[in-house]
């Protein structure tokens, strides 16, 4: 899909131990503390890709996620799915998000639900001042048959500038609880350090 949205970020250019974890679809009022105390163990940093609509219900996590020092991008306000929504209203629901977003943050990052956008969308997005992000490495962790193994050592080949894809959803946790810690103590034996997509 890389050769599809062109001027998409799939991976940092960097020559350091770097790596971006990314947090799709929360907050939400369990597992995205869970996932801070994690982060806060291994003095990482990450971007959560926040739901308009999850912000709204919980916004005393996402005032913890700001004042740890996570950056918090646009992952539209209702998790649309762009490939069925046609741009006009697609681009409301993503204005619906900055909005709340800006009271924290006034990047332009954004993540499409699904990865998927029409090129209309994409578009639009870009007319708008929008960074589109998409990731090196998709953890799988919402996917309640997956092969967790499998996926650890899929995510342990990630390199300088991969991007990291998890998920701070109720969906996912149950092996998110399996992985991310054993992704951050693997990378950080290895001299890794963890950012915050903020210099893109």
């Amino acid at each position: 899909m890389r050769w599809l949205y062109l001027g998409a970020v799939w991976k940092v250019r960097t020559n350091k131990k770097e790596l971006f974890l990314t947090f799709d679809d929360g907050p939400h009022p369990v597992v995205t503390p869970y996932v801070l105390a994690q982060l806060r163990t291994y003095q990482a940093k990450a971007t959560f890709f926040c739901l308009g609509s999850a912000m709204e219900a919980n916004q005393e996590v996402v005032k913890q996620i700001n004042d740890d020092g996570h950056l918090i991008g646009n992952h539209t306000q209702s998790h649309l799915n762009g490939w069925a929504t046609n741009t006009r209203r697609y681009m409301a629901d993503v204005l619906a998000c900055q909005t709340l977003q800006d009271e924290y943050s006034n990047n332009r990052l954004f993540r499409s639900p699904y990865g998927n956008l029409k090129l209309g969308q994409l578009r639009a997005l870009k007319k708008a001042g929008y960074r589109i992000i998409m990731w090196s490495h998709l953890s799988g962790d919402f996917d309640r048959e997956l092969d967790r193994k499998q996926s650890l050592n899929y995510m342990k080949k990630a390199d300088p500038g991969s991007i990291l894809v998890f998920h701070d959803s109720e969906k996912a946790f149950k092996n998110l609880k399996e992985m991310l810690p054993k992704v951050l103590e693997h990378f950080s034996t290895l001299g890794y350090s963890f950012k915050t997509l903020s210099n893109l």
